[in-house]
């Protein structure tokens, strides 16, 4: 959330632009799997037969002959490139991580046993389904047009003052703005002095700016899964899964004052700490028809995930006051009080569908698409109303279509694999593009009872960040390259 966006007439409660912001952190979908499927692009909804078909599509299930385990660590490295005022900055965050673990247990029967139902499995799977690791920001030599403090003076003049320990009151607290008869002021010093060292208010300082967000945390999925096979035809499953939401977020934003003289008049740092843990639970029924050997039909749908996050927030600020002739005079700092609420959200549901086309027993291509409706969020709390940010959710987000394609392709022992995804952009109307790119390839080794397999995934998407509202927009370009390494045993 932006530092400005804490504002307002009821400042300690989350705003739009934040419940909007974790609404969408915790409900954006992105295909998650063994090397083997992210190496085809994650397309999974018309191939059965591997652990990912446990979150994926469960009706994969039906395909296994054998029992399998297999674990996939991984490591990514991801890379942001900011422009703030034509000012690029470059950050990099590399982490290991463990995206999957599955197991499933399976059951066949006799080939010379007639009963339409062919087989089942079981299975059970952890997924990290998003990865929240990443940290950006950006700086500035040259002056900004408006500062921080203008926005708060504003805010208080609309609202009143805040009350004592709100986040929202700290540059009162410290003197950044001040209050003369009934309105509010940025304070005198970051103001050019006239000849006999008054603030000349008809010439505000423009301030050097620069902020630091640094992220961490994921959202993981424990999943319990089912599937049968009717007469080697039809294939059918459904699952159970439990997700886990850990997320925190440090921001460090800076404002400096440099009169025309050269000197410093005022200096601030404000800190923001945001920690949400939480829990959640979803549905998930496919399907999968071969109605000949050569093609798969594959379909699924996907229950909202029912989740409740707790929430922590707190913020502190410094500030530094110079002489005319740039000596520190004086400084101050405070700290809000700690703010704790709990938020329920409903995320949205998911439709996907998936077709295969196996070239004999030589390899396959595969397409998956998936339909989801952002606005249908939702967001509520016993702590206080969050009816104008649904308002907001439906008036702001829209329905996307996700595209997966990939194949692979085998040579003896041997496997080739490469695909491509594209996941749409969920605002509507909006002047800026947010879909996401990915690229994929993987090579692997089939064994009698081991495989290994290799993946790489390549992602590209570009985010939009304000710090308050009316700030310069900062444009982050970002990719993140990560690399899966599955070993499966089966038995």
């Amino acid at each position: 959330m932006g530092i400005g966006f804490l504002l307002g007439a009821s400042s300690i409660t989350p705003t739009l632009a934040q419940t909007l912001e974790d609404a969408l952190r915790y409900s954006q979908y992105n295909a998650t799997g063994s090397a083997r499927i992210m190496g085809i692009g994650g397309s999974q909804f018309a191939i059965g037969g591997d652990v990912s078909n446990i979150s994926g599509n469960p009706a994969g299930l039906g395909f296994f002959r054998k029992s399998e385990f297999s674990f996939t660590p991984s490591y990514g490295n991801w890379k942001s490139t900011s422009s703030f005022m034509d000012q690029p900055q470059e950050d990099h965050k590399g982490n290991f991580a463990l995206p999957n673990v599955g197991i499933v247990m399976a059951k066949v029967k006799d080939p010379l046993n007639q009963d339409a139902w062919r087989g089942h499995s079981f299975g059970i799977s952890f997924n990290r389904t998003r990865n929240f690791n990443n940290t950006f920001g950006y700086y500035s030599n040259i002056g900004s047009p408006t500062s921080l403090l203008d926005y708060y003076a504003d805010d208080y003049n609309m609202y009143g003052e805040p009350a004592v320990g709100d986040p929202a009151g700290l540059p009162l607290d410290v003197g950044l703005v001040i209050k003369e008869g009934n309105t509010f002021y940025p304070s005198d010093y970051t103001y050019n002095p006239n000849e006999d060292g008054s603030p000349n208010f008809d010439s505000p300082i423009a301030p050097f700016q620069d902020e630091l967000i640094e992220n961490e945390g994921n959202l993981s999925q424990i999943t319990f899964a089912y599937g049968g096979n009717y007469k080697n035809k039809l294939f059918i499953g459904g699952s159970v899964g439990i997700t886990s939401i850990n997320f925190s977020s440090r921001k460090i934003y800076n404002e400096e004052f440099i009169d025309e003289s050269g000197n410093t008049s005022t200096y601030f740092s404000l800190a923001e700490n945001l920690y949400h843990s939480g829990a959640g639970v979803n549905l998930n029924l496919g399907v999968i028809y071969k109605p000949i050997d050569q093609i798969n039909i594959g379909a699924s749908f996907s229950s909202p995930t029912w989740a409740r996050y707790d929430e922590e927030y707190d913020s502190d600020i410094y500030a530094e006051f110079y002489d005319l002739n740039g000596n520190l005079q004086s400084d101050d700092n405070a700290f809000s009080d700690i703010y704790v609420s709990s938020i329920n959200l409903t995320t949205p549901m998911k439709l996907s569908g998936g077709l295969a086309f196996f070239i004999n027993k030589n390899g396959f291509i595969t397409a998956d698409v998936d339909y989801l409706n952002y606005a249908s969020m939702n967001l509520s709390s016993s702590d206080y109303r969050l009816n104008a940010a649904n308002e907001n959710i439906d008036a702001t987000m829209g329905n996307v279509i996700n595209y997966r394609v990939g194949g692979e392709w085998r040579i003896n022992m041997f496997r080739l694999r490469a695909g491509t995804a594209l996941y749409g952009d969920p605002y509507k109307d909006s002047e800026f593009d947010r879909s996401r790119t990915q690229f994929t390839g993987g090579v692997g080794v089939k064994l009698p009872n081991m495989y290994v397999d290799l993946g790489i995934v390549h992602n590209q998407f570009d985010t939009y960040y304000s710090s308050y509202p009316g700030a310069e927009l900062t444009t982050t370009d970002n990719s993140n390259t990560q690399g899966l390494l599955t070993l499966g045993f089966n038995f």
